[in-house]
């Protein structure tokens, strides 16, 4: 996979904008894995990705730090599947959340702190990765690792060229 997404983004709203637009592109049984630094703005771009899926404003999306996973049903019967991985301490533990059956195809997965233990542990569609650059600034990369995560990267590029 060749094509990457780069995108520098000056708030958070600007994150979410941009991750409205992915999730308005995101195909049922997506994953995303989420990568950055505490605070690179991970929980604003699924914010971002469950509006773009018509998760209701009134159902706010907060990080499950402590919890591990949220669930959000947006419209036409999609569910976000929102899994924060910073607690955990082993690889064993992601056993315990459930995974297989929420990756199961019924969902759009989107996971913070996915590479924790290590790359391809998710078979995810696209990898996101948020860098600070500055106190609000990011650098968002949007990286396809299937040839669905191509497709919406192309997709992606055309929405905003």
């Amino acid at each position: 996979m060749s094509t990457v997404f780069r995108h520098r983004s000056s708030s958070p709203e600007e994150t979410q904008a941009l991750a409205e637009r992915i999730g308005r592109l995101c195909a049922t049984g997506a994953v995303i894995a989420l990568t950055g630094d505490l605070g690179s703005g991970k929980t604003a771009f699924v914010q971002g990705l469950a509006r773009g899926m018509g998760v209701s404003a009134a159902c706010p999306v907060t990080s499950p730090s402590y919890t591990l996973v949220n669930q959000y049903s947006g419209t036409g019967g999609q569910t976000l599947c929102h899994i924060d991985l910073y607690r955990l301490v082993h690889p064993d533990q992601i056993e315990d959340l459930g995974t297989d059956e929420l990756m199961d195809g019924d969902h759009v997965t989107a996971i913070e702190w996915a590479h924790k233990f290590g790359p391809d542990l998710w078979k995810e569609d696209i990898d996101i990765t948020l860098d600070i650059v500055e106190d609000t600034v990011r650098d968002i990369c949007v990286a396809p690792r299937t040839a669905k995560g191509e497709a919406l990267v192309e997709q992606l590029i055309q929405m905003n060229s």
